[in-house]
């Protein structure tokens, strides 16, 4: 009997280790960004499926985030990505302190073809008035480039 229970308590600690090692990402960027200050993710597509317009000679898609508001230890951040604006209400503690953006959609294999961006709400400087935010982009299967701008408001 203790023996099965050692080799029980052996496989779930490693599952667990599993499970807790850190995630590596293809593509990491930290945005300090002021109120209204635009924050920009360039996307190409390796894998082009249409043919490029005017609008987008490039196959880029584009990521945009600013805050607007900041009260109560929750950021209000606005998103647009490939013209669909949304809005979300962040506070630095889990699970509310991140947003998942699905960038493509998945491949054949829905485990490894995820191509996904994550917004995390890292922390708020009160003295500079800006918010941090980290940026991780999850691209097993390098369907993507990325290139990171960030934009004084005019």
């Amino acid at each position: 009997m203790s023996k099965f229970f050692l080799s029980i308590c052996g496989v779930l600690l490693g599952a667990f280790s599993l499970m807790a090692a850190p995630l590596e990402y293809e593509y990491q960027h930290q945005f300090i960004l002021k109120k209204d200050e635009i924050g920009s993710v360039f996307i190409n597509r390796k894998e082009v499926t249409k043919k490029p317009t005017a609008e987008n000679p490039n196959n880029e898609y584009l990521l945009v985030l600013r805050w607007t508001l900041f009260t109560n230890n929750m950021l209000t951040l606005l998103v647009n990505y490939r013209g669909y604006p949304t809005q979300y209400v962040l506070e630095k503690k889990y699970p509310l302190q991140s947003i998942v953006i699905p960038l493509l959609p998945d491949g054949e294999n829905k485990m490894l073809a995820q191509t996904y961006a994550k917004i995390v709400f890292a922390d708020f400087d009160q003295r500079n008035r800006e918010a941090i935010l980290d940026i991780f982009i999850e691209d097993n299967q390098q369907r993507i480039e990325v290139e990171f701008k960030s934009k004084k408001k005019p």
